[in-house]
């Protein structure tokens, strides 16, 4: 009988793919979570960490850093990509199973939170921090930057995969306030000091690129692997050499209530 699959747990089928042509985070951002958080030497821990696309930009920063990931795949290049660095140790685990034996004075988590059950992520959330240890949620949202393109893609998704939503709008100053993650922040009792920052940028893939990225993503690797195959083609048939997406990376803060 073959295992069923966990839609959070199929990255690892393509980690070393994952780890090429997911996209880093600005530096700019991550300089503002380690000004927010004000370490001073205290420790980090990232819940989900990857193959470490974030990670590595803590890392060299010189922070401590605890990179807790579920998959062991992913961790595997994770260790591979950063096991020779003295200040990150690994830990192949759920977030919400991990059992430090310090506290942390942050907690950040790129591109993953989502991942993580809702029952329990708060208050795990709380029990690894520090009292006003600061937590950063971010992710990148993207859409194709030519309209033209853009509907192409949709009609394609339409013909071969309706289920898959493409982004056809990003967040703004003016909307991220009612956002899922800033609601859900808020009626946290154990966090305050709530603030959330946007941090727009475009990238351009060669469309072999694009596709490999695309197929490093949740909900198309679900797919049967011949719809996947036959969206992924018709997608290359309609987008070109190659593709240029509107990004805009969107970060919550809070802090720990003591």
């Amino acid at each position: 009988m073959t295992a069923k699959r966990v839609q959070a747990r199929v990255f690892g089928e393509v980690a070393d793919a994952y780890d090429r042509v997911r996209p880093a985070y600005p530096d700019a951002l991550v300089d503002d979570v380690l000004a927010y958080a004000g370490l001073g030497g205290a420790p980090a821990v990232e819940a989900g960490a990857g193959t470490g696309k974030a990670t590595a930009m803590f890392a060299a920063r010189g922070t401590d850093l605890t990179a807790v990931e579920p998959d062991a795949a992913m961790a595997a290049v994770l260790n591979r990509r950063l096991g020779g660095h003295s200040n990150v140790s690994v830990v192949v685990s759920p977030f919400e199973e991990f059992r430090p034996d310090r506290a942390f004075g942050l907690l950040f988590s790129a591109q993953a939170w989502h991942w993580t059950d809702p029952e329990v992520r708060w208050r795990k959330a709380a029990e690894v921090l520090a009292p006003e240890g600061a937590l950063a949620l971010f992710w990148h949202l993207d859409m194709l930057k030519d309209p033209a393109v853009l509907d192409a893609a949709l009609a394609v998704h339409r013909a071969r995969a309706p289920h898959i939503l493409l982004d056809t709008e990003l967040p703004t100053e003016s909307s991220i306030e009612s956002s899922r993650w800033w609601l859900e922040l808020e009626r946290q009792d154990t966090f305050h000091d709530l603030s959330a920052r946007l941090y727009p940028s475009e990238l351009t893939f060669p469309i072999a690129d694009y596709l490999t990225l695309l197929g490093t993503r949740s909900a198309i690797r679900m797919l049967p692997e011949d719809v996947r195959a036959g969206l992924l083609a018709a997608l290359r048939d309609v987008l070109g050499d190659q593709v240029t997406l509107s990004v805009t990376t969107a970060l919550y803060l809070a802090r720990r209530t003591p």
